[in-house]
């Protein structure tokens, strides 16, 4: 795997688990992976409803929840529309997951646990200088940092380390 590779493996996988934490994204801020809370009973709607209405509004191609009930970050490229488009249906769909596609509390504790694990991986794979995440999960690493995620040394110590990303 190239080095560019590595780093977008490594951006997509931080997507996927920080959207989980509803954080605002920060300028070098490398953020694992995006999904939603799972449906609730009590929910009145849920991961699967909220997919149906994103497709509704103009999203064909979204993609219906994991099996688990999460749902997957998609990039409107990669849904084939707009910014606009996409933005517009995810507003106008977010009341059908539970607290309004928010973490819980447990759930922050759980990702920032997981990228503790990660970031201390990491370090024991030789990249002495990979900071510890934030209280919300999210590690300050990439462009502009102490942390070349483009290093082959980077680069070995993600492929050991990446199992340790899911919460």
């Amino acid at each position: 795997m190239t080095s560019t590779s590595a780093a977008s493996a490594l951006a997509v996988a931080v997507l996927v688990v920080a959207t989980a934490c509803g954080a605002r994204t920060q300028n070098h801020v490398a953020r694992l992976g995006s999904t939603t809370a799972p449906a609730s009973p009590e929910s009145g709607g849920g991961a699967a409803a909220f997919s149906s209405c994103v497709r509704a509004h103009g999203v064909p191609a979204y993609p219906d929840p994991t099996g688990n009930g999460l749902l997957p970050k998609k990039t409107p490229e990669q849904l084939g529309v707009s910014s606009s488009t996409f933005e517009a249906a995810q507003r106008a769909c977010i009341h059908l997951v539970p607290n309004g596609g928010r973490p819980t509390s447990a759930q922050v504790a759980a990702y920032r646990a997981a990228m503790l694990r990660y970031a201390l991986c990491i370090r024991e794979h030789g990249v002495a200088n990979m900071p510890d995440p934030d209280s919300h999960g999210h590690l300050d690493i990439g462009p502009g940092t102490a942390v070349d995620v483009n290093s082959p040394r980077f680069e070995a110590a993600y492929h050991a380390c990446k199992k340790d990303l899911a919460p």
